[in-house]
């Protein structure tokens, strides 16, 4: 059948999530509200638009149940292996829905956004949709591009690769059918935003060619005052940190015996990153803490035999 939720038509269900492969949402949408007259129907597809367009040629009525959702988070593997308990803490999560979308649908989907531990955010379809080109989709198509110039690089070039090369692609491991649903559904918007960035990508290979070093410092500094616009920790402004590098012996129980020092000494670690060292049973594992922890973690990390670099 269209909707797994046939089973459940003689139920009374509250709220119907529509969880399936960008393709089928609208289709699944429209079964839902024929099944479910009483309940209000959302989802959390990552593009709206295309969505809402195909369901102005499905549904009829009870549009004043549906309501667009969008949680911004996930991960790049998918399925049931990829859940975690605390996928949406402290996420945003967009509500994007038309004009005939009742005040007391979006209510209900508020309130199970906010129990799920995610805060929500009222956009518009366009407004969603040229968002998620920028800050989802283009990252994507970034990524996967770097990611595939390995595939002809030199064997002795992929051994020297560090956790650089390993942040940036990342999200390049998502399932391709999936993502190829997805930019395909918002196609002019990221292809709008894919070309801006190619050209400033060249603009970059001309002052690098040409030597312009003032040029290259600009385009570097931009970069850090854009990365620091992004929302820090509960969605407050980028906070100060400072980074602790330590070597770590390549053995059972050697991470949490630093995680425990660093509890220990009262200290909280706002990330943490492991670059393991080629050809040695060592790590080097990088702490992100406020400053003025800095002098309280090291001595306290070196009594317990932890060589810390910096």
């Amino acid at each position: 059948k269209v909707s797994g939720a046939t089973k459940y038509s003689d139920q009374n269900i509250a709220v119907v999530f529509v969880a399936t492969p960008p393709a089928n949402v609208a289709k699944v949408i429209a079964a839902a509200i024929v099944e479910h007259p009483s309940a209000v129907i959302t989802d959390v597809a990552s593009v709206k638009g295309s969505i809402f367009r195909e369901l102005e040629q499905l549904v009829s009525s009870g549009w004043d149940r549906i309501v667009g959702g969008h949680p911004m988070a996930g991960r790049e593997v998918s399925g049931a292996i990829g859940a975690q308990g605390n996928l949406f803490l402290d996420r945003p999560w967009v509500i994007a829905s038309s004009a005939s979308t009742s005040a007391e649908s979006i209510a209900v989907v508020e309130e199970l956004v906010k129990s799920l531990g995610a805060f929500p955010v009222v956009r518009s379809i366009e407004e969603h949709d040229r968002a998620v080109a920028l800050i989802s989709h283009t990252p994507q198509v970034v990524a996967s591009v770097l990611a595939g110039e390995l595939m002809d690089a030199e064997g002795s070039y992929i051994e020297l690769a560090g956790q650089g090369i390993r942040d940036t692609i990342r999200i390049a491991g998502s399932d391709s059918d999936l993502w190829t649903e997805i930019l395909s559904d918002n196609s002019e918007y990221i292809a709008e935003q894919v070309t801006q960035v190619a050209n400033h990508l060249l603009e970059f290979a001309s002052a690098l060619e040409d030597g312009n070093r003032n040029s290259v410092t600009a385009k570097l500094v931009k970069g850090n005052q854009g990365r620091d616009r992004l929302p820090g920790k509960h969605g407050s402004s980028q906070q100060s940190t400072a980074i602790l590098a330590v070597r770590l012996d390549d053995k059972p129980g050697e991470l949490a015996r630093l995680f425990t020092v660093a509890a220990q000494a009262n200290v909280n670690l706002e990330d943490v990153r492991i670059d393991h060292s080629l050809g040695h049973p060592t790590g080097l594992v990088e702490l992100t803490l406020a400053p003025n922890s800095v002098s309280i973690l090291k001595p306290a990390l070196e009594l317990e035999g932890f060589v810390v670099i910096s």
